[in-house]
């Protein structure tokens, strides 16, 4: 028969093994870290995988995914696409267009236009990349229901409102408070 801790953690909270709480952690919190840390290390494992089978970061192969499936794409419409500003898709275009992966050809009628184009090598590279192109993260946030997506989002600009609001007072805090 096992021993039973006569101290039962509060409701809500997760006791450690040596039976004492983290301080000012609840059982949700723990729950929703642990969630978050699987998520990280996912995203980073497919990454891994992409630059170990393909030679380029998992922003590089999700960039030239979009290129191979709209050839003639404009570095705008890449930045849209991949919801990244136009300076970060014009950046990821040099990169891949460095290694040989896309072209960038000038539009007929106006030769500010510069449309991209994949190689042979990056339509290769596509083929040899681990699967979904666009990400893990972004794939399974794209085949949520609509309504638990956007109530993800609400609860994540929550989360993301108050960690800027606690980075902006702790850059404000006199150097003694640190």
């Amino acid at each position: 028969m096992s021993r039973v801790s006569a101290v039962q953690p509060h409701p809500g909270k997760r006791a450690r093994v040596d039976g004492s709480m983290p301080s000012g952690q609840s059982q949700d919190t723990t729950e929703a870290l642990q969630n978050f840390r699987i998520i990280f290390r996912s995203v980073r494992r497919h990454f891994h995988e992409v630059e170990e089978r393909c030679g380029i970061s998992g922003s590089q192969l999700w960039a030239l995914s979009v290129v191979v499936q709209s050839p003639g794409i404009r570095v705008k419409d890449l930045a849209r696409s991949m919801a990244i500003q136009q300076s970060t898709a014009s950046n990821l275009v040099e990169q891949l267009s460095r290694q040989g992966l896309i072209r960038r050809a000038r539009e007929d009628a106006d030769q500010r236009i510069v449309q991209l184009h994949p190689t042979d090598s990056g339509i290769e590279a596509i083929a040899r990349a681990p699967r979904p192109l666009v990400g893990i993260l972004p794939d399974v946030l794209s085949r949520l229901d609509p309504k638990r997506l956007a109530t993800l989002n609400r609860l994540l600009d929550e989360i993301v409102k108050s960690m800027r609001s606690a980075d902006r007072a702790a850059r404000h805090l006199p150097l003694s408070d640190l």
